[in-house]
């Protein structure tokens, strides 16, 4: 059974999210090193379809586990909850509570896939409800972003969805898309594994290493090592120099008063 995405009132909560600052989200989305590259026009045009999303997410949480966000979309909500702090303030100012997002990693089976087809006719259905002849463009951004025609301001279909899913469960959170809790948003599943990153969209590149500020390099450790070492000679030389001048000191005769 479905819990509802939010206490607060449905106009309250899309026009808290009409008002959302994305504005970093972008800025990192826009890095051609390490983001994404995209224009400002087409960073802009994803923010809107980000923002749609999340209002179906708000208007439908009965179909939420069955809406689809086209990939950059996807995209545009990864790198918005890898700012964790900003991230967590976000939804609790429009929600009330914490929005997590688990995307599906299952295996790619016929099955899967005839899933994956229902999922996109549902989303398809619930754009076309909700924004008529505009639906592909409140999907997908109404700019095509240069070198990716294809997946860029499309139509809504299986081949440029991400299969995030964004089921909204009072239950576990680990099995849902986006489940709200309140309470605790530094226990919210905030771990980024290595192995996921592949298949959340959250990629892990190794030129952000050095700029994530806890890279440990080998260089270093040898390094360190070798500080410590060089000082543990040094003291065992020392203790052996005082150790000497009191052996010398004890051999010598002390004179008595005649």
């Amino acid at each position: 059974m479905n819990a509802q995405l939010t206490e607060r009132p449905t106009q309250q909560v899309i026009a808290a999210i009409q008002t959302l600052d994305l504005e970093p989200v972008k800025t990192r989305l826009m890095d051609p090193v390490r983001g994404e590259g995209w224009t400002r026009e087409y960073a802009d045009s994803i923010e809107v379809s980000y923002k749609n999303f999340l209002t179906m997410l708000v208007k439908y949480p009965d179909d939420a586990e069955d809406i689809a966000l086209s990939e950059d979309t996807d995209e545009f909500w990864h790198t918005h909850i890898l700012q964790t702090i900003k991230y967590a303030e976000d939804c609790q100012e429009v929600f009330g509570n914490f929005l997590h997002h688990s995307p599906h990693l299952e295996e790619i089976t016929p099955a899967y896939l005839e899933k994956k087809v229902v999922s996109v006719e549902k989303t398809r259905n619930l754009y076309e409800r909700e924004f008529g002849a505009g639906m592909d463009a409140a999907w997908s951004g109404n700019v095509i972003r240069a070198g990716n025609a294809a997946a860029s301001g499309a139509s809504i279909r299986a081949g440029n969805t991400a299969a995030s899913g964004a089921s909204i469960r009072a239950g576990n959170a680990a099995a849902s898309g986006a489940s709200i809790r309140a309470g605790n948003a530094a226990a919210s599943g905030a771990s980024i594994r290595a192995g996921n990153a592949a298949a959340s969209g959250a990629s892990i590149r190794a030129g952000n290493a050095a700029a994530s500020g806890a890279s440990i390099r080998a260089g270093n450790a040898a390094s360190s090592g070798a500080v410590m070492v060089a000082r543990m000679k040094k003291m065992a030389a020392v203790d052996a120099r005082i150790r000497a001048t009191k052996a010398a000191r004890s051999d010598v005769p002390m004179l008595r008063a005649a």
